[in-house]
C-alpha cells in the first residue's frame, strides 16, 4: 500500500510573509490611533494593510483552484474580484464589525468548498491548499480534518469577537495566519501518521 508523503514540499508552505499581518496589526494600528482622532478609520486602515498581504500571498492558490474548473481568463477575473471585492465593500461600509467577521466568512466558504468536493468526489480544495502534496489515499480523511478545523475557526473567531474589544481582536488577527499554518501542518502529519498505523 502506498505510504503517505511527508516531504517538506508536500506540507502547507510557510514564509516570513505570514508575520506581516501581525506587524500591521500590532505596529501600524497603534501608530494610526495616535495620528488620527477616528479609531474606526485607524482600525480599518490597519486591518486592510494586513489583509491585502494575506490576499496577495493566496491569490496564486485561488487562481490555481479555479483553473481546475474554469478557464484561465475566468479564474483570473475571479481571483481579482475575490481580492478586491470584499476589501472595497468593507471599506465602503466603514464598519469595523464587518471586518471582524471576514475570517468567519472565509472559513465558511472553505467549508462549502470541501463539502462540494465531497459531493463531486474530487479533492480540489486540498489541491488548492496543498498544491505539492502527492495523492496517497488519505484525501478523504484529510478533507474531513480540514472541514472540522474550518468549523472550529468560525467558532474561535466568533468567540474572540464576543469576548474581546477591537484592540484585543487585533492581537488575534496578528497571530491568526501563524495559527492557521501550524494547525494545517499538524493535520497533515496527524492524518499521515494515522494512515501509517492502519496500513
Amino acid at each position: 500500500m502506498t505510504q503517505p508523503s511527508l516531504e517538506p514540499r508536500s506540507l502547507p508552505r510557510f514564509d516570513y510573509g505570514y508575520l506581516l499581518p501581525g506587524v500591521m496589526a500590532l505596529g501600524v494600528y497603534p501608530l494610526l490611533m495616535a495620528l488620527t482622532a477616528d479609531p474606526s478609520a485607524a482600525f480599518i486602515s490597519a486591518f486592510f494593510m494586513g489583509l491585502w498581504v494575506i490576499l496577495a500571498k493566496n491569490a496564486e492558490w485561488a487562481a490555481r483552484y479555479w483553473c481546475l474548473r474554469l478557464s484561465v481568463r475566468t479564474a483570473s477575473l475571479l481571483a481579482v474580484c475575490a481580492a478586491l471585492g470584499p476589501a472595497a465593500l468593507l471599506m465602503a461600509l466603514d464598519q469595523p464589525q464587518w471586518c471582524l467577521r471576514l475570517f468567519t466568512l472565509m472559513a465558511g466558504l472553505a467549508c462549502l468548498a470541501i463539502l462540494n468536493d465531497q459531493r463531486d468526489g474530487d479533492h480540489a480544495y486540498l489541491r488548492f491548499r496543498l498544491p505539492h502534496r502527492r495523492a496517497d489515499g488519505s484525501e478523504g480523511a484529510l478533507a474531513q480534518a480540514f472541514l472540522t478545523w474550518n468549523l472550529a475557526l468560525i467558532l474561535l473567531n466568533e468567540g474572540v469577537i464576543a469576548v474581546f474589544e477591537i484592540s484585543g481582536w487585533m492581537t488575534w488577527y496578528a497571530v491568526l495566519p501563524l495559527l492557521i499554518h501550524g494547525v494545517e501542518v499538524a493535520l497533515v502529519f496527524a492524518v499521515a501518521h494515522r494512515r501509517r498505523l492502519v496500513a
